[in-house]
């Protein structure tokens, strides 16, 4: 079950399906997503399924899906993980995203329970940016 769980999930986060997603998560489930908030509103962490459903809205309407390659999904009893490539418009600037996204989840009686949300966050700016980042500058 863990399987088809974690790729009905992917699937329908991808089809920015956020009513297909409720069913698939626990009532306790905790998400964390590591990345700039202030550019990307839907990162940081949520616990609950009306928080959690609030931010797969917030990822709908940030970014509208051209592409989720799924490259692998690995699972062990309650457990999977996944790399996933993204090509994605950020809808606040019109750019096209291009990332790679690593997903660690864990579920209880078949439902999403946890989830972390892996990537280069710091590449992700500079995309939606547009520009280069001079960290010295910033320094």
């Amino acid at each position: 079950m863990t399987l088809e769980t974690m790729r009905a999930f992917c699937d329908d986060l991808a089809a920015r399906q956020t009513q297909r997603v409720a069913p698939l998560l626990d009532d306790n489930i905790e998400w964390t997503a590591f990345g700039p908030i202030d550019l990307f509103p839907f990162f940081g962490h949520r616990r609950g399924k009306t928080a959690v459903l609030a931010m797969c809205g917030e990822i709908a309407a940030s970014l509208q899906l051209r592409g989720c390659d799924k490259e692998s999904t690995l699972t062990d009893g309650d457990q999977a993980a996944s790399l996933l490539k993204l090509n994605a418009v950020y809808t606040r600037t019109g750019r096209v995203l291009s990332l790679r996204l690593a997903l660690f989840a864990q579920f209880h009686d078949g439902k999403l329970l946890r989830l972390r949300a892996l990537f280069d966050s710091f590449d992700a700016a500079e995309q939606a940016l547009g520009r280069h980042i001079d960290l010295g500058a910033v320094a």
